[in-house]
């Protein structure tokens, strides 16, 4: 049985296709312990609260604002362990 760390390596290799009206607010490269991450925050539309986090090209979460969503990816690499 695969772990969660495992089957999500599997599905990281999607490429980042963004919605319509979304556009990238910042893009981070995060250094973990064992492999790099890259990290893409990007809005729903001009104006709109609501921040899409995308991690390495898959969408990870929705967040009301752009600190959440910057928060989450610190927390989502000590997850995996990165």
């Amino acid at each position: 049985m695969l772990t969660f760390k495992e089957s999500f390596n599997e599905v990281l290799e999607a490429k980042l296709k963004l919605g319509g009206g979304e556009k990238v607010v910042k893009q981070m490269k995060k250094l973990g312990k064992k492999k790099n991450v890259e990290a893409v925050i990007t809005q729903q539309k001009a104006g709109s609260k609501k921040f899409n986090l995308y991690i390495d090209g898959l969408k990870l979460d929705s967040y009301k604002d752009q600190a959440a969503a910057e928060k989450a990816v610190t927390e989502f690499i000590k997850l995996m362990g990165a």
